[in-house]
């Protein structure tokens, strides 16, 4: 074989890493976000706002919603150490009456590779006032 023996980076290992990609930090200004109320059908936006607080360019490869009714839009380029960047995450409340909590998964040249978003509220439904169980 054409290469050394012993410690073969890429093997067996968390797949989501990014290969020979320099480790950065990202820091969010809030991980959550609560949008109180909104009526069902209506479609709730939040931008979630973070900065690289590492030395190498952040690389955001995939941000993926808990479910197809939260999607979420990431930046495509790195954003350079101490850059400013953000992550809108737009939640369609249509069907989906009570209590909700969605997630995105952003996944990044980070330790851990992946990080968490969370939007949170109460979706009032269009044929009652808002129930206490959900459906």
């Amino acid at each position: 074989a054409a290469f050394s023996t012993g410690n073969i980076p890429g093997t067996n290992i968390n797949a989501t890493q990014l290969p020979d990609v320099p480790v950065t930090q990202i820091k969010y200004e809030e991980e959550s976000f609560d949008f109180g109320v909104a009526d069902e059908g209506t479609v709730v936006k939040h931008l979630f706002k973070f900065t690289n607080t590492g030395s190498e360019p952040l690389i955001i490869s995939n941000a993926k919603g808990s479910c197809g009714c939260t999607v979420p839009t990431w930046p495509k380029q790195p954003v350079p150490p101490g850059g400013n960047a953000e992550i809108s995450v737009e939640f369609d409340t249509k069907g989906k009456p009570g209590r909700q909590t969605k997630s995105v998964t952003v996944t990044a040249n980070t330790m851990p590779t992946d990080t968490h978003l969370e939007i949170t509220g109460e979706v009032r439904s269009k044929d009652q006032p808002v129930s206490k169980g959900g459906k």
